[in-house]
Formats: structure tokens, C-alpha cells, sequence
């Protein structure tokens, strides 16, 4: 949902004075504080249905000036039924929370039905407490493990969010695979449980020395912008060097803010960022890890780049990200069931960021950038997270871009998406193409089988 939201806020245009009309009658509706009250409770229940508690949520934010934007975010709700609710409750008022739309989802009778167990006050020695659960973000919690995040909470009333993210982590072994901790998806997890009512966390605090202050400018590094042609002769090596230091990164947000149609730079889950050069008489980048010993680089990986000697000219920045939860062209074309998938999707990694810089003219070069990137970006990963990505994935957003160069990368399309607009009412959704590159011979009976996949077999 949220790199559809990416695209989205780059190109939709509001409606404002529908949206401010709409905001005016809800912040009417509820001028009398014994109604917003009501709205309030409703929203904080944790005995009433899901349904209730969203719509709720919806109309607290109305009334706090959220952006629809950031309900998408804080409540996991699409666009179309945020809009919908805030349309409908601007005409029927509070009797639209008495009135169901639709049955609850699967996962929103699971949340009710751990909502009511813990409710319900069971001796802490039952077996219930383990049989009832409830799926987030890949990760299956059960009763017993809600309240021992609720006790934590309780216990800890000075506890930080990212303490308790901390916490929860080490409590319930959630690591990444390279023995780190997996805090961000645990924030991420508590945050979606808070928006359930399964827990409510403290409000975010700022230390006294994170007081307001003047926010510097960023300081952007001086970039040749003329234009240059070069052959391929010019190019004759090409280097991916991962951004890691804070001048690389710095440099690589610089680029994709100002010159990416998606000038987002924050990217989801286990990440890879690369600044591109090229030039004559360069080491080659793609297969340097290849031939090195894994106990060589580890705990070493972010500076083992550093300190090579670099092309001449920078060409590209390019990134890779988690590859997408749910993607019925790429599940299909895996023919993985939903377990397998859970088992197995670290081992997909999208291509979320490719920018080849808007002065630099040189031909095939982006599919010879695409092409290096496959063979080095394996072994990166592995150096990083301590295991290899199977299948590399992508979009093509078609208004835009015909994916010739992911074609000629041997890259192939599988389907498109049906496209997704955050503002439906004002344009149209844009479909894009879904690209996939399998990153070894026999990657799906790896995928389909992740329990035995061996790191021996040869890709």
C-alpha cells in the first residue's frame, strides 16, 4: 500500500474545496463535546467490532487535521474507504457507526476474537492463551504474548515506543538473519496492534534536548549537471558502490529527491542503496565479494568498498528494498501457496529506486547497469543480511516508461497491476508492469521449498 501511496503523492491532484466541504460538515456534526466523547470511547473500545473502531478512527482524525494520507498510514485503511467514510458520516452523522457495511475480513474476526478473549480474564495457565492469534507483518502473536506486551506497557509506564519495540523483539526472538534485531518491524508491528486497540502505547516524547531548533539547511555536494555522451568505450567498467557512509547516502537522497519522479527516499525492510561510476582502467565492482572468503568480509561489509579507487564519472543511483507482500502476477508465476510465501519472501528483493542521471547520455547503459547490478547485488545482500535473494522484481510505471531497458536486461514481465489512485475521484489509476529477474537456475524450487534450501547449491 505504501509504494502505491509513493507514486500517488508525486502525481494527485486534489479536490480541495469537495475535501474542506466535507471536513466542515464532520467538525459540525461533532461540535457538541458529548458527541466527540462518544466518538472517542468508541474509538479506544476494545469490545465493540473492528468496523466501529475504524470509522471512528477516521473521524478522530477528520478532527485532529490528519491528512488523508497519514490515515492511510496510521490506519492501514484504503484511500477510497477513507474518503467513503468521511462522505457518508458528513451526511448521516453518528448513525453511521451503528450501521455495518459489510462482514468482517478474516483477519478483522481474529483481531475481534483475541479482543474479546482477553477481555474474558481466563486462568493464565489455559491452553487458550496460546490457541488464539493473530497475523502481523508475517509474524503470528498469540494471547499470552498481547499481554505480556501489555504487562511491559503497564509496568513500564515511562518505557519509550522504541523500547518497547526493543523489548518485544528480545522476548518473542525476533531477529533479523544476521543476529540484529528486527526493531523497526516490531515498531511497525506494535503500531498496528495499537490501531487494533490490542495495546496502547505511550505517546511519542521528545527528550529535553530534542527541543525545537532552528533546522539547518541541508548542505548539497556541487554536481556537474552539463550534459556529456559518452560511448561505451568511455565506460569501459562500471562500480556499484553502496551508499553507506553519511556523505554517500547523503549524496544518493540528494540525487533521487531532485531528479527520481518518486523523490521518496525512504525505503521498506532489508535495503540496498548504490551510487553508479564509470570510467576506464577501474576495478569492476560486480563479482569483488565473489571470490573473497564470507568470514573475510563479514562485520566488515560497509567499509569494504570505500576505499576503492572510483570511476571518473557518476552515472546512476539505484536501490532495492523487501519485494511486496502480496503480488497475485509474481505469486502465480512462483505458483507458491500463502505459507510457502511467508516462508520465503526475504528472499525477493524489488528494485524500488532507478535513476540513470538526466545529463548522462550513453547507449545500453541502463541495461549494463541492470545487468551488474544482478550479479553483484547477491552477494552484497549475503554479506548483509547473511543470506542471498533469489529473485529480484520490479514496477514499471506505464504512463511513463515502456521497460525497454528491464527487456533488454532479460528481465521479463509477468502481468501489470491494476493500478492505484489515491485520489480516485480526481484521475485515473495507473497501471504498471511487473518485471521479475530470477537470480538462480532453479530459484523456484528454492522458493517453493524453503526449508530445505541448501546455501551449497549453486546458482
Amino acid at each position: 500500500m505504501l509504494r502505491c501511496l509513493e507514486l500517488e503523492n508525486c502525481n494527485s491532484k486534489r479536490n480541495k474545496r469537495e475535501e474542506e466541504t466535507v471536513y466542515n460538515k464532520i467538525h459540525g456534526i461533532l461540535a457538541c463535546e458529548s458527541d466527540l466523547e462518544r466518538i472517542k470511547k468508541i474509538a479506544s473500545s476494545r469490545t465493540i467490532s473492528i468496523w466501529q473502531i475504524k470509522r471512528a478512527k477516521i473521524i478522530l482524525g477528520v478532527m485532529e487535521k490528519k491528512s488523508i494520507e497519514k490515515m492511510v498510514i496510521d490506519l492501514r485503511v484504503s484511500p477510497n474507504s477513507i474518503i467513503n467514510s468521511m462522505k457518508i458520516f458528513a451526511v448521516a452523522g453518528l448513525d453511521y457507526l451503528n450501521r455495518p457495511a459489510r462482514k468482517p475480513t478474516s483477519r478483522e474476526a481474529s483481531v475481534e476474537k483475541l479482543l474479546s478473549f482477553l477481555e474474558d480474564h481466563y486462568d493464565e495457565n489455559s491452553d487458550k492463551w496460546d490457541q488464539v492469534s493473530v497475523k502481523y507483518i508475517g509474524h503470528y502473536f498469540s494471547a499470552r504474548q498481547i499481554q505480556k506486551i501489555r504487562n511491559f506497557i503497564k509496568s513500564n509506564p515511562e518505557s519509550t515506543q522504541s523500547n518497547i519495540a526493543k523489548n518485544s523483539c528480545l522476548m518473542f526472538g525476533i531477529y533479523q538473519s544476521n543476529g540484529k534485531i528486527k526493531k523497526s518491524q516490531m515498531a511497525a508491528i506494535l503500531k498496528r496492534m495499537e490501531m487494533d486497540n490490542l495495546i496502547f502505547l505511550p505517546p511519542v516524547r521528545r527528550s529535553p534536548s530534542c527541543k525545537k531548533k532552528s533546522t539547518p539547511q541541508k548542505k548539497l555536494q556541487k554536481i556537474d549537471t552539463r550534459e556529456r555522451i559518452f560511448s561505451q568505450s568511455d565506460i569501459e567498467q562500471i562500480q556499484f558502490i553502496p551508499a553507506f557512509s553519511d556523505k554517500d547516502l547523503a549524496l544518493w537522497r540528494q540525487l533521487i529527491e531532485g531528479y527520481h519522479y518518486i523523490s521518496n527516499t525512504k525505503l521498506f525492510g532489508a535495503q540496498m542503496r548504490y551510487l553508479v561510476y564509470g570510467g576506464k582502467g577501474i576495478q569492476k565492482t560486480d563479482t569483488l565479494l565473489k571470490t573473497r572468503s564470507k568470514d573475510i568480509i563479514q562485520g566488515e561489509f560497509s567499509k569494504f568498498y570505500q576505499n576503492l579507487f572510483r570511476g571518473k564519472h557518476l552515472l546512476s543511483v539505484i536501490g532495492f528494498a523487501a519485494g511486496s507482500w502480496s503480488l497475485s502476477s509474481r505469486d502465480k508465476f512462483i505458483g507458491w501457496n500463502g505459507r510457502q510465501r511467508e516462508a520465503s519472501l526475504k528472499y525477493i528483493v524489488n528494485n524500488v529506486r532507478f535513476l540513470i542521471l538526466p545529463w548522462v547520455k550513453s547507449p545500453n547503459l541502463a541495461s549494463r547497469i541492470l545487468g551488474g547490478i544482478a550479479r553483484q547485488l547477491p552477494y552484497d545482500w549475503e554479506a548483509r543480511y547473511n543470506y542471498k535473494p533469489l529473485l529480484l522484481e520490479t514496477f514499471v510505471q506505464l504512463d511513463r516508461f515502456k521497460g525497454s531497458c528491464y527487456r533488454a536486461a532479460n528481465w521479463t514481465q509477468i502481468g501489470e497491476t491494476n493500478g492505484y489512485s489515491l485520489y480516485p475521484q480526481n484521475g485515473t489509476n495507473i497501471p504498471r508492469a511487473v518485471f521479475v529477474y530470477p537470480l538462480c537456475k532453479n530459484f523456484r524450487k528454492k522458493l517453493l521449498h524453503e526449508d530445505n534450501y541448501n546455501e551449497n547449491l549453486k546458482c
